[in-house]
């Protein structure tokens, strides 16, 4: 039995630092702030807050408001638009990521009991077979922040040469965050 419980420990801690990212585009939730894009992409009190080194907080309401410094900048409807979708995909990164993180932790259980049901029942061939099953759902899940992301570079790419003020928060998402994103969601 103890060596049971190690090799499920183990196969564990193997999931959750191949689930871990190095691009440096992780989501963090905590206490309901999300943080991701190495920190530059706050969600905070229903509101984005986007940083940059040399700018000032750019901060973006559900309605499409833009402030910068606290003061609120001019826009027409069509930059309204996109900044309404810049939020969404925001907020939608943040569900996105949690519902990953539960099918990350799904895997690290189905690990667990695989691993105690298929050794003592003698077919420990099968231990693979059933985490495989619960990490493609990781994957599927993975790909909807990918997607998400690859939104907020499309808001990006529209918003930046149509607002001069949001120029500094215009690469946030770098041009290649969306593709190696879904990189890492391939088998």
């Amino acid at each position: 039995m103890k060596n049971v419980l190690t090799l499920g420990l183990l196969t564990a801690c193997l999931l959750i630092t191949a689930c871990s990212g190095k691009s440096g585009n992780d989501v963090i939730v905590i206490n309901g702030s999300t943080d991701m894009a190495n920190g530059h992409i706050r969600l905070n009190n229903d509101h984005v807050v986007l940083r940059v080194d040399g700018s000032p907080d750019a901060t973006i309401s559900a309605n499409g408001d833009l402030q910068i410094d606290q003061q609120s900048v001019n826009i027409n409807d069509a930059q309204r638009q996109l900044l309404q979708s810049y939020y969404q995909n925001a907020f939608a990164i943040r569900t996105d990521g949690i519902a990953t993180g539960k099918a990350g932790a799904a895997v690290g259980a189905q690990a667990l009991k695989s691993v105690a049901t298929r050794l003592a029942s003698g077919d420990p061939d099968k231990i693979q077979q059933d985490v495989d099953a619960k990490a493609k759902l990781v994957k599927e899940a993975a790909r909807k922040i990918c997607q998400d992301i690859s939104g907020i570079q499309a808001v990006q790419n529209q918003l930046t040469p149509q607002l001069p003020a949001f120029k500094p928060y215009g690469n946030i998402m770098g041009a290649g965050d969306a593709k190696d994103c879904m990189d890492g969601t391939k088998d």
